[in-house]
């Protein structure tokens, strides 16, 4: 899941504090012997408007997974969530950090350009079009 070591050698190089620093060290440690998957959680999408928590939303989504699941929040700097499933800790992962995929809505490319546009009238609308107008009398 989440590299923790990682994260500690993070929060090592960054917090000036030393104490802080192995404090927040030792608590990951603590907290991924407790929970055998791990993720951390920095990223705005997850955390609610006064970023001390998961926004409701996650909390629904987890709570609808009908898993034991825990949040961690490590000194106003990052939280991490913990699951004792791995294929939850795997749904969590791609629904709340997955890469979006852009697909196209249509299979018409869309061209602003207003003589050659996808709101340019077709060839098919021109060509029937200018048949109406021959076919009108001329008085």
């Amino acid at each position: 899941m989440t590299n923790l070591d990682e994260l500690k050698r993070t929060i090592a190089a960054t917090w000036r504090d030393e104490e802080m620093a192995s404090s927040a060290c030792y608590g990951i440690d603590a907290y991924s012997k407790h929970w055998p998957y791990v993720f951390m959680v920095n990223d705005w999408r997850v955390w609610n408007e006064s970023g001390r928590d998961l926004n409701q939303e996650v909390i629904r989504w987890l709570d609808e997974q009908e898993e034991t699941w825990d949040f961690y929040h490590l000194l106003d700097e990052w939280g991490l969530v913990g699951f004792d499933d791995l294929r939850t800790a795997t749904r969590f992962r791609h629904r709340w950090f997955g890469a979006l995929k852009v697909v196209s809505s249509s299979d018409d490319t869309w061209n602003p350009h207003p003589c050659n546009g996808t709101f340019a009238p077709s060839l098919a609308d021109e060509t029937t079009s200018q048949a109406r107008k021959d076919s009108h009398a001329v008085r």
